[in-house]
């Protein structure tokens, strides 16, 4: 079911248009050049028609068109449809539904504010802050997923239960002792800072703890680092930058650390 959103909420703001004149070769251009699916077409000032990537495909590809002579307004779809910002994602579908299109122009008070495609409906929407209630709804569905988790632990525990080794002994350290996979990262980050010794005996446990301590850090400030608003993922390319990032770098450590 799609959610009864404004369709303001998950459109593409930034609008791109072409004059009716130009060729379709310098639409495909721009279209690569913004990463946007369809622009706006303009002719004398005034907004004619759209052009998108499925008009590229089926009048230009397969229509043997000449992409070099043959102009936009000949290939553009006219009259586009237009919604207002504030209808829904639902109401935005039924549309693409009800007129064969994949893309609508979005208005307010009349004037284009940016455009909504199928791929933007299909992208994970979220409910509007409040839109489900904290209880029941999701606090049963973490209660839930919490059960499942324990059940599965248990039941790997039962299936694989650890070995019986030897008591040990708190006063004898065995050599190159390792810590469980989730912590090889922080120790090989201790172990490497042992080359920081030359500064002191003090500085490869004290630097290595600051380093983890300022890792955790960003991590807790990637929120307030990228305070873009969308929630689809591919208009975030900050955070999920920062987030392969750390992944990258937590794989790195963990995999160093179990072959060091």
């Amino acid at each position: 079911m799609i959610p009864l959103i404004p369709v303001k909420k998950i459109m593409t703001k930034d609008i791109a248009a072409i004059d009716s004149h130009e060729p379709v070769v310098a639409a495909a251009k721009i279209m690569k050049g913004q990463k946007t699916g369809s622009l706006l077409v303009k002719k004398n000032d005034s907004l004619v028609g759209i052009v998108t990537d499925v008009d590229m495909t089926r009048k230009v590809l397969a229509g043997e068109i000449d992409q070099y002579t043959t102009p936009v307004e000949n290939v553009m779809s006219s009259p586009f449809y237009t919604i207002d910002s504030e209808e829904s994602v639902a109401r935005a579908n039924e549309m693409m539904t009800k007129y064969n299109v994949r893309h609508l122009v979005v208005t307010e008070n009349g004037t284009p504010a940016g455009v909504i495609s199928a791929r933007d409906i299909l992208e994970p929407i979220y409910e509007e802050e409040g839109g489900i209630p904290f209880w029941p709804n999701h606090a049963l569905k973490e209660i839930a997923a919490a059960f499942l988790l324990i059940a599965l632990l248990a039941t790997l525990t039962l299936l694989s239960p650890a070995p019986m080794l030897p008591k040990a002994d708190p006063l004898a350290t065995p050599e190159h002792i390792k810590p469980e996979w989730f912590f090889l990262a922080a120790y090989q980050i201790l172990k490497g800072a042992e080359i920081l010794r030359f500064l002191g005996n003090w500085a490869p446990k004290t630097i290595g703890i600051l380093f983890e301590l300022i890792f955790v850090v960003l991590l807790f400030a990637v929120p307030f680092i990228d305070k873009n608003p969308e929630r689809a993922y591919r208009k975030r390319p900050i955070a999920i930058g920062l987030g392969i990032l750390f992944a990258l770098f937590f794989v790195l450590f963990t995999v160093w650390g179990h072959i060091s």
